[in-house]
This record gives structure tokens, C-alpha cells and sequence, in this order.
């Protein structure tokens, strides 16, 4: 269902548009500059691996994968751990199948590598997208957050 948008790899010059879909809530402002710090290294050794949907020479959506040093589990005995982050597709672009076309590409850029498990976090309106391409609750994880 592409119509005019392309696709392109993420460069460390992109850290700030990264940062921007990452951190896009308005209460998440402050955050950007920190995030875009931390992310452009991250993206030039490829421990960040991304890509933006691009139309008229404008970023229209984006998705990215961190990848973690995590030891070698059953379904990624290369011992890197993946995480898709920072799905972020512009208000006019949405239900165009985007950024559908964004995590499969990195879905099998993630199977070249031998990465047989990934993870996410879903919003709510995310979650009917991320189950069609064979995400499931993954109900054993926890988290503690500390106060303060």
C-alpha cells in the first residue's frame, strides 16, 4: 500500500529525529536532547539500527531496534537481545500501512542476524498492528520503578 514514501537506513546525523519520534509526548520535550545524545553513538557502532519513511525529502514515520549484549538465550544464541523502539508515524501518514512496512523491515534485517526473539513496548492503539505481525503478550516480565 506505499504510495510516494520511501525508505532509508538511519544515519548518527539522524539522532535528533530519532530522538524527536522517541520522545514525541510534548511532556517528553526535555528529554529529546539527552536522547539524541545517547542514541547517535549508538547508531554509528549499530547498536541502533533504524529506518525512516521519507516522502517529498520530509521524515514521515520511523522505527528503530536496539540491540542488547544480553548472553545467548534459546532463541538467540548469538546473545543479542532485540528491542524495537521509537514506532512513530506522523498524524497524516497514519493507517497507510507505514509503519507496518517499518517493523517488518526490521523484523527481517533482525532474522539476517540470527535474532529469533524481539520484544516492545505497545500503546493500546499499537497492539492489533504488533499481534499481526506475530507479537504476543509476554506476561512474565516485571518492572520496579524507584521512587523518587
Amino acid at each position: 500500500m506505499q504510495s510516494s514514501w520511501s525508505l532509508r537506513r538511519v544515519a548518527p546525523s539522524d539522532a535528533d529525529q530519532v530522538a524527536a519520534h522517541g520522545c514525541f509526548r510534548e511532556d517528553d520535550a526535555e528529554r529529546r536532547p539527552g536522547y539524541a545524545a545517547w542514541v547517535k553513538p549508538r547508531i554509528g557502532a549499530g547498536a541502533y539500527v533504524g529506518w525512516f519513511a521519507v516522502e517529498g525529502g520530509e521524515v514521515v514515520a520511523g522505527a528503530g531496534v536496539v540491540l542488547l549484549d544480553w548472553g545467548p538465550t534459546r532463541l538467540n544464541p548469538g546473545g543479542q537481545m532485540a528491542r524495537i523502539t521509537n514506532v512513530f508515524t506522523a498524524a497524516t501518514h497514519r493507517r497507510q500501512g507505514i509503519a507496518r512496512t517499518l517493523v517488518a523491515t526490521a523484523l527481517d534485517h533482525l532474522k539476517t542476524m540470527g535474532i529469533g526473539e524481539v520484544r516492545l513496548g505497545a500503546t493500546d492503539d499499537a497492539r492489533e498492528l504488533y499481534r499481526s505481525l506475530g507479537f504476543e503478550a509476554y506476561p512474565a516480565e516485571m518492572r520496579r520503578k524507584t521512587p523518587g
